[in-house]
């Protein structure tokens, strides 16, 4: 299947969809066609400097404009979607009208246009995020079950957690195999916004070698951004029927660990000279300590790369990036 398929990322210059892309275009012989409201060549060449140019796309697509969605899945006679274009927390909470425009009715616009195409379309692969859950206290237990009762603390889980459902109704409604998945805190190349960006701000940090304090303390769960672009890619290629919701194999480890790891990972790349990174005192509420059993289930050739090569890995792209001079905060 794979020699034929046209997969649609949507959201694909960002960090989750980069990485997908990437995945995607280096394990599979798919064209990808990358669906983003700004598109230029000089971001295009930059993320994907190395990448076969001959099977990427890059196509302006705004998830508000149903037509617009109909046409480009027509046009590049997609198979496949990854639906990864919202706006992250900060976002939805300062511009809230565009945030349900964006995140809840883009996918339900999306998702009528997915019905409007077929038979040709073979699979839905929606994000979700860890936002669905409401905080780790809210769960007993050493280990939070993946389907445990949703309790979202903002309107950024609200609507992911209705996108979920509307994905399910898409499988129900057409037997299309359709795919929830729900990211966690990611860190690595790509990682720039967002209420925990702040630990992959602080590996740019470490590669400018300039001071920066982590303004929380929190145990999380840290997802390596390629694994989870890489996860979102089996999801979509791998042999699966029916619909599923899965959480993604992480690294729970508190702030300090992560700042540890970071300290002698930065050693390995000598960028150690001026490490000065900190942690503040503040707690994020995000739900930690996520059972992610049944994705490996699932998807067993899916990544999940030890935190130290992935936080070593990271550091390195950034010192390459400073080296070029791309690397800002």
């Amino acid at each position: 299947m794979t020699e034929s398929a046209r997969i649609l990322v949507t959201g694909g210059y960002g960090c989750i969809g980069a990485q997908t892309v990437k995945w995607l275009l280096a394990n599979t012989s798919a064209t990808v066609v990358v669906g983003s409201r700004e598109v230029s060549t000089e971001r295009t060449q930059r993320l994907f400097p190395d990448e076969d140019s001959i099977r990427l796309k890059c196509v302006r697509l705004d998830v508000r404009a149903q037509q617009q969605l109909e046409d480009v899945l027509i046009t590049n006679e997609i198979t496949h979607v990854i639906h990864l274009a919202a706006l992250q927390t900060p976002d939805c909470n300062a511009h809230r009208d565009m945030g349900l425009q964006i995140n809840l009715a883009g996918t339900q616009n999306l998702i009528e246009a997915i019905k409007a195409c077929r038979p040709s379309l073979h699979r839905f692969v929606f994000a979700s995020s860890i936002a669905i859950y409401g905080p780790r206290r809210s769960y007993p237990g050493a280990k939070v079950p993946m389907l445990a009762e949703p309790a979202p603390v903002n309107v950024y889980g609200t609507w992911k957690l209705t996108g979920e459902h509307l994905s399910r109704l898409l499988c129900q409604e057409t037997g299309m195999t359709t795919v929830s998945i729900r990211p966690g805190v990611l860190f690595g190349p790509g990682r720039d916004a967002g209420l925990t960006a702040a630990t992959t701000t602080a590996m740019k940090c470490v590669a400018l070698e300039v001071p920066y304090e982590i303004p929380f303390c929190s145990r999380q769960d840290y997802l390596y951004a390629p694994d989870v672009g890489a996860a979102f890619g089996n999801a979509a290629m791998a042999p699966f029927t029916g619909y599923g919701v899965f959480t993604l194999p992480s690294h729970t480890v508190e702030t300090a660990e992560i700042i540890d790891t970071m300290r002698r990972s930065a050693a390995d790349v000598g960028l150690d000279a001026h490490f000065a990174i900190t942690a503040g005192t503040s707690e994020v509420p995000f739900i930690c300590d996520l059972d992610y059993e049944p994705f490996l289930h699932a998807f067993p050739k899916a990544p999940h790369t030890p935190l130290a090569q992935a936080i070593q890995e990271s550091l390195q792209v950034f010192k390459r990036q400073r080296e070029l001079g791309w690397l800002t905060r």
